[in-house]
């Protein structure tokens, strides 16, 4: 021990600088800190990287919203299809007004409002068939096949009424078993078979009139300035006089799905706003791809089987 202290005595600045210097210490942190200018750099980097990154991660959101709102109209056009096939090839309806003792058409696939603009029409009474009452979509006739409420809206669709939200975004071809639109010969709905012999297109009530069950359109995905009752009018005429209007809200892209069961996500091919009015070079490009495949002409027409499930 007396060896160690000696030792320690005779060299006591080698034990000093066991101690840190303090002022090294702050000569060092001094060193590795960052210049303005090297923050400055780093912001300005970031800065280019969120805006290049943004514009990528708002498609990939579009598409997929997209995506499961094709999805959730497939599955309500199977809900269709298992009706249809539960009812000896009956189609569900698109009209959904009701008659006598029915506030709204009990055959309808969904009866109900789901305009957040406007108030409910006698088509759907308050309070149970207003636009955010779930009621509605009980009531359609294909809500034992579906039983999800989440299908019948867009992922999209932030419409909301007093918080509570809008419980459809979908609406079904008129020409689906609810009323004719712009025929140039006659006028008929879902109340009317009779009338159908009149008409030049075909308002389909039974499945077997179908053709060209992958050329016809069920449901669509319609827009918020414009939805109301469940369906979706196209004017067989030769200028669209129809309010109607695809919904713009997958940047200017709708949803809709056919007879058969496939989708499709349609683009638009003109500017929404020329949905009425057309364009210089005549009617709006894409009400005519619509119209076409709509309806087909009624060839063959027959007062046999022309009848509602109800008569």
């Amino acid at each position: 021990m007396d060896g160690l202290n000696r030792s320690a005595g005779k060299n006591p600045k080698k034990r000093l600088n066991l101690i840190p210097d303090c002022g090294s210490l702050t000569e060092m942190s001094l060193k590795r800190a960052f210049t303005l200018i090297e923050l400055l750099a780093v912001t300005a980097i970031i800065t280019i990287l969120t805006a290049i990154l943004m514009p990528v991660v708002s498609k990939g959101k579009i598409a997929a919203q997209r995506t499961a709102c094709l999805s959730n109209l497939q599955q309500l056009n199977l809900g269709c299809k298992m009706y249809t096939d539960d009812n000896g090839g009956q189609l569900v309806s698109s009209w959904s007004a009701g008659s006598g003792a029915n506030a709204v058409n009990p055959y309808c696939w969904c009866p109900g409002w789901a305009s957040a603009l406007a108030p409910a029409t006698t088509n759907a009474p308050e309070p149970l068939f207003t636009c955010t009452n779930l009621n509605a979509l009980q009531q359609g006739k294909i809500w034992p096949y579906v039983e999800s409420a989440a299908v019948y809206r867009c992922p999209a669709d932030w419409r909301d009424v007093g918080g509570q939200p809008v419980v459809r975004s979908f609406s079904m071809n008129s020409w689906m078993n609810g009323c004719t639109d712009g025929d140039p010969t006659g006028y008929s709905t879902f109340d009317t078979p009779p009338n159908d012999l009149t008409l030049t297109y075909t308002l389909f009530r039974r499945e077997g009139q179908i053709l060209h069950p992958d050329q016809v359109w069920r449901l669509i995905e319609e827009d918020a300035s414009t939805i109301g009752d469940s369906m979706f009018l196209v004017d067989m005429g030769g200028m669209n006089q129809a309010p109607s209007l695809p919904s713009t809200r997958h940047a200017n892209t709708f949803a809709l799905t056919f007879v058969d069961g496939h989708g499709a996500n349609v683009a638009f091919q003109a500017p929404p706003a020329q949905w009425n009015t057309g364009g210089t070079c005549g009617p709006d490009p894409d009400w005519v791809n619509l119209k076409a495949i709509t309806t087909f002409t009624n060839k063959n027409a027959s007062i046999e089987g022309l009848t509602h499930p109800g008569n």
